[in-house]
């Protein structure tokens, strides 16, 4: 049997389909693009986080940096507050990072200030007594009296006690010790984070319009002697402590000892410092006057009417054992009108007065308190100093490209040379504590404005 060709054709109804091919192309194509896109956002996710990262390792950096930066300030300056409290410390440039030091301004809560702060500047709450502590803004018997029950060297009536604390739902003991942080102040019965820190939320010294916002038209633009809206920390410390010695390490001889005389008559000549024993009891043939304030001795002897010869002798003399520190001392070369009040007997009219005769003043002794309040200058010179060795620094550093920044609070001791971080605590968590448009600056590759670099202490807000 034969075919023929005809009899091999395809139906007709059985035509290879066309397209197909390209249809599957056209898929391969659109799963492919969007493998492509899926990796690409993956990859630039990956690009932002590694960019931030290196950010943020950059901004750590610079925080360091500033530290090794306040520790080199305080070690050559050692002793000198007023030289290291007024050095610039705005938009200081590390690498390609900026740092800044905060310091709350005690005038006003509207205006960005910088530099380190002295502590020795400040009220140390483990000294002052019922009549000091009231002195400090927004402080009321009752705290005050807590605040020295707690810390066990006497108990005030007013003041919280064990049963108190025991009672509360979480009973903690009442400590009965020294202070040894200021933040410590918040198991003190009454004291609030509105008491230690006031509307201050992000504790940047500046009540912002969030934060007076936030406090229900509660917060207060003009400090007063009595008032801050910042709180008490910035007046507050644990840390002031002078090693009892003369400015270049030596022994000072205390006046109620052995040696006092002949010292005298070294500092000042054998006919002022006979002038000066005589008036004030010594060289008789009865026993020697003994004086508990070196203030005493300033008035009996007629030195607190020449500064000058105050001058001399100040740093080589004392009331206390000469191997002993002292603590709480307040240097009225730094401090603000707020901690001078605490000063017993100053009234804002007095603290004033110091700190307008300051800015002139040879402020290397606290010789010319007694030319600025010659009443009263003998009854608080037991309780001052003219230098500091404790020193804080707010540090806010941030990278080059503004993407992250890291904000570290340091307490410096340099009693001993060389100066040590004794105290550290991270405040990023906080937020970002100067002006957004700062970081957006520095976002867009324009760098710092001029009025946050470091030839100024102080910005407006």
């Amino acid at each position: 049997m034969s075919f023929s060709a005809s009899h091999l054709r395809l139906p007709r109804n059985r035509r290879r389909p066309h397209g197909v091919i390209f249809i599957t192309a056209l898929g391969v194509i659109v799963v492919l693009s969007g493998l492509v896109l899926v990796f690409a956002q993956s990859m630039r996710t990956e690009a932002i986080a590694s960019a931030n990262r290196m950010s943020y390792i950059q901004a750590d950096a610079v925080e360091q940096g500033a530290e090794k930066w306040v520790l080199a300030q305080v070690e050559v300056n050692h002793g000198d507050a007023v030289t290291i409290t007024q050095t610039p410390a705005a938009g200081i440039q590390v690498g390609n990072g900026y740092f800044w030091i905060l310091h709350p301004n005690p005038d006003s809560d509207q205006q960005y200030s910088f530099g380190i702060t002295d502590e020795s500047a400040k009220l140390n709450i483990n000294r002052g007594g019922e009549t000091r502590l009231m002195g400090l803004p927004n402080m009321t018997q009752d705290v005050a009296d807590s605040i020295i029950n707690w810390r066990g060297s006497q108990q005030m009536p007013n003041g919280a006690d064990t049963s108190y604390y025991d009672s509360l739902p979480e009973p903690y003991d009442l400590k009965g010790a020294p202070f040894e942080t200021v933040e410590e102040l918040m198991l003190i019965k009454d004291v609030t984070p509105e008491v230690l820190y006031g509307f201050d939320l992000n504790r940047n010294g500046v009540i912002e319009p969030a934060e007076a916002a936030a406090s229900n038209g509660s917060a207060m633009f003009g400090n007063t002697s009595t008032t801050d809206s910042r709180g008490i920390f910035n007046y507050v410390t644990i840390y002031s402590i002078d090693p009892n010695t003369t400015n270049d390490g030596q022994r000072r001889v205390n006046i109620n000892g052995g040696g006092f005389q002949n010292q005298l008559i070294q500092l000042l000549g054998q006919q002022k410092a006979s002038q000066y024993l005589s008036k004030a009891g010594f060289g008789g043939r009865g026993r020697a006057p003994q004086y508990g304030n070196i203030g005493d001795f300033y008035t009996a002897s007629g030195m607190s009417k020449v500064s000058a010869d105050i001058k001399l002798v100040a740093d080589h003399l004392t009331t206390g054992r000469p191997s002993q520190k002292i603590t709480g001392l307040v240097n009225v070369a730094t401090a603000p009108k707020q901690v001078l009040m605490t000063l017993p007997g100053l009234t804002e009219s007095d603290a004033d007065t110091l700190i307008g005769a300051r800015s002139g003043a040879d402020t290397s002794t606290y010789a010319w308190v007694f030319d600025a309040l010659p009443d009263k200058a003998a009854s608080i010179v037991n309780l001052i100093a003219s230098r500091s060795y404790q020193y804080s620094a707010d540090i806010v550093a941030v990278s080059g490209d503004g993407r992250s920044f890291k904000r570290v609070r340091i307490v410096v001791d340099d009693k001993t040379p060389p100066a040590q971080i004794v105290y550290r605590r991270e405040l990023t968590s906080l937020g970002w504590p100067l002006p957004a448009a700062l970081r957006e600056s520095l976002k867009a590759g324009r760098g710092v404005p001029a009025e946050y670099q470091e030839t100024t202490n102080t910005v407006g807000f």
